[in-house]
């Protein structure tokens, strides 16, 4: 995919874009671990431009801030968060996802990823800075449900994790087939903060 197709930006002169692309494969390059020419494999495009699939996530959200959002589909062999299928970086207006999750065939994004990652982007443009933003990611939401880290029982996780349960509930999952689905990425010792998410959507 040619980025600077992939990547427009409504309003911006073609050097800024150009300038912003090779920002952003820098930064790919840098955290992926990457050799020289590895990043060109990767596919950039906007939110705005997902594969119909994944489109009824982005609107779910009711959010034109996130048109611009970036997805990057990273190759599965430059991928480096193991079994996870994506991540976001919020403050990039940036979202990761592995190259074979994305193009699944067969009930891709079964689990809502995709609007779980474009959450934490509207949960980032929502707060009064990227201090405020990171310091929910430090604290935890349920002070009776704490861990040794807080994550994810943290307030931006409990935000995107919210929207990501509504949503599939209103694909008509039930609450056993969202907890099976997450069962795949999480530890047991998870589950009460997911319990108690899952009470605020499906009722207990």
């Amino acid at each position: 995919m040619n980025f600077e197709k992939a990547v427009p930006a409504m309003g911006q002169p073609s050097e800024q874009r150009t300038n912003a692309t090779k920002g952003l494969q820098l930064h790919l390059q840098e955290y992926l671990g990457l050799k020289e020419g590895s990043v060109e494999r990767i596919a950039l495009l906007r939110a705005k431009d997902l594969p119909r699939n994944y489109q009824a996530q982005r609107e779910a959200l009711h959010d034109e801030r996130l048109d611009d959002v970036i997805i990057a589909v990273v190759p599965d062999d430059l991928w480096v968060k193991g079994s996870q299928p994506s991540e976001s970086t919020a403050e990039r207006k940036l979202i990761l996802v592995k190259q074979s999750y994305f193009e699944a065939r067969e009930n891709p994004d079964e689990i809502a990823w995709m609007i779980h990652e474009l959450a934490h982007c509207q949960k980032f443009l929502d707060s009064g800075s990227p201090e405020e933003y990171q310091g929910d990611m430090q604290k935890f939401a349920f002070d009776d449900l704490k861990t040794e880290y807080p994550y994810p029982n943290n307030p931006v996780e409990q935000s995107t994790f919210t929207k990501q349960f509504q949503y599939l509930k209103g694909l008509g999952k039930s609450r056993e087939n969202v907890l099976a689905m997450i069962s795949e990425y999480y530890d047991k010792e998870d589950f009460p903060f997911f319990n108690r998410l899952l009470n605020g959507v499906y009722g207990k």
